[in-house]
């Protein structure tokens, strides 16, 4: 704040009739901004108005961050748009893991970005081409290899824009395994984002419990009981028992 007005000042005397400037107070609990207006006086003295400007702010925040879901949205629907059972997925996983991570006590300003990395988990995708992302059999090693690339593409995609950085973790690392098996990067333990590893159950129940064109639908119990063979595998041993007991209320 000092040093804004020392600028303002600075303004005044090369001839500014008014400068205004903004500035931020934290207080207990909350935030607080204002705007000031410096007008010179006489004898070398000046007036300085202010005013709160904390409600516009919050208003300014809130368009911004509605702007940028739009955004996601429209990304995600442009990955639907190739596959029509992607949009159920998304909106399924996407409530799962937030539902987790509120249960794993996440402050609401994470749940956030984790609904964001969720909707944008398989953006990757829209480079993958049709034959591969679409075929109906097992994947040769050679359709592995591309397969394997759209979290890296992801990153590519989502990087440059700064308000999505701490959505990236789960595009990047929602393949990645607890012992170190998964990809693109094999990652393991703890290294592995902890909003990654929180999504990873969400994706993987649903994809065992959803219908596909080489399988049917598993039940729940069976969904379950293969993550809890898995934990300590693909899922991280801590947050199994959490999700199990979400999963069975």
């Amino acid at each position: 704040v000092w040093l804004k007005y020392k600028n303002a000042l600075q303004e005044l005397r090369k001839g500014s009739k008014v400068v205004l400037f903004e500035y931020r107070l934290d207080v207990p609990r909350d935030t607080v901004w204002y705007e000031s207006r410096l007008v010179p006086f006489t004898n070398g003295q000046n007036i300085m108005f202010v005013r709160d400007i904390t409600k516009s702010k919050q208003s300014s925040r809130d368009e911004l961050a509605l702007a940028y879901d739009k955004t996601i949205e429209s990304w995600s629907q442009a990955l639907c748009l190739r596959d029509q059972e992607t949009e159920d997925h998304t909106r399924r996983v996407t409530a799962m893991a937030v539902k987790l991570a509120r249960r794993l006590n996440l402050p609401d300003a994470d749940l956030v970005h984790i609904k964001r990395g969720s909707i944008l988990h398989d953006i990757g995708k829209v480079a993958i081409p049709d034959s591969i992302l679409f075929k109906p059999g097992p994947l040769t090693e050679e359709e592995w290899v591309v397969m394997r690339r759209h979290p890296v593409i992801a990153a590519e995609i989502m990087k440059p824009i700064a308000y999505l950085a701490p959505a990236l973790p789960i595009p990047r690392a929602h393949h990645e395994k607890w012992d170190g098996s998964g990809y693109p990067d094999g990652l393991a333990g703890v290294d592995i984002p902890l909003s990654a590893r929180i999504f990873a159950f969400a994706d993987v129940y649903d994809a065992l419990t959803s219908d596909r064109p080489y399988r049917r639908a598993w039940g729940q119990a069976d969904a379950l009981a293969y993550i809890a063979g898995q934990s300590g595998r693909h899922f991280d041993p801590s947050i199994t028992p959490v999700f199990t007991a979400m999963l069975l209320e």
